[in-house]
C-alpha cells in the first residue's frame, strides 16, 4: 500500500503584528473581529516588550516571509535613551521597507483611539493626559485588561464612520503636530 503524500500548502502568515502595550494587543484583537482583518495576533508575539525583543520579532516575522506590521507608542522615547535609541534604529532600517509597516503613536495609541472623537493634534506628554480626553467619550476607558477584553467600549469607538474620521485626521496630521498616529498605514495593509 502507498504512503498518502502530504500535499497541503504549509504557508506561512501573510501578515502578523508585532508590538508592545496591552490596550494595542485588545484594540487589534477587536479589530480583527468586527472589521474582519486577516492577520495574525498573537499573545505570543504581542506584549509590554522592549524595542530590541520588537526588532527581534521583526527579523523573525520577516525570515517566514510575512509581511510584519508593528505597533508601538513612542512616549518611551521621552524619558528612556536606551529605548529611544532603539527605536530610532527601528525606524531607521524599516520605515521604507516593503515588507513592514511601523504603526507607532505619540504618546501612544490612546492618541489614535481619541482621534475618532477629537480633531487634535497637540501635544499631550503622555498616555495619561490623553486618556484623560478619551474619557469624555469613553466615559469608563481603562488600561485594565479586565476593561480591555470586553468588546463594548471597542464597539462605541467604530460606530458610524469614526474609524474613517480618525483615518482621515491622521493622515492630514502626519507628523505635523505634537502628537500623531501611523496606525493608518496598519488600516492600509489589512
Amino acid at each position: 500500500m502507498a504512503r498518502k503524500v502530504n500535499t497541503k500548502d504549509t504557508r506561512q502568515p501573510r501578515t502578523i503584528i508585532v508590538g508592545a502595550g496591552i490596550t494595542e494587543y485588545w484594540y487589534l484583537k477587536h479589530l480583527k473581529k468586527f472589521m474582519g482583518y486577516g492577520y495574525v495576533l498573537k499573545p505570543s508575539l504581542f506584549g509590554d516588550e522592549s524595542m530590541q525583543t520588537i526588532q527581534t520579532r521583526i527579523t523573525d516575522g520577516l525570515n517566514s516571509g510575512a509581511t510584519v506590521i508593528c505597533v508601538f507608542d513612542e512616549d518611551v522615547s521621552q524619558w528612556n535613551e536606551t529605548e529611544k535609541r532603539r527605536m530610532d534604529e527601528i525606524h531607521r532600517k524599516y520605515d521604507s521597507h516593503p515588507k513592514v509597516v511601523i504603526a507607532s503613536s505619540m504618546p501612544s495609541i490612546e492618541y489614535w483611539l481619541l482621534l475618532h472623537f477629537e480633531n487634535t493634534n497637540r501635544f499631550f506628554g503622555t498616555s495619561a493626559k490623553v486618556i484623560e480626553l478619551l474619557r469624555k467619550y469613553l466615559t469608563d476607558f481603562d488600561k485594565k485588561e479586565q476593561y480591555l477584553k470586553r468588546d463594548k467600549w471597542f464597539q462605541w469607538l467604530i460606530q458610524g464612520d469614526n474609524m474613517t474620521v480618525a483615518y482621515k485626521r491622521a493622515t492630514t496630521f502626519g507628523h505635523l503636530g505634537e502628537s500623531y498616529s501611523d496606525m493608518w498605514k496598519a488600516v492600509d495593509k489589512f
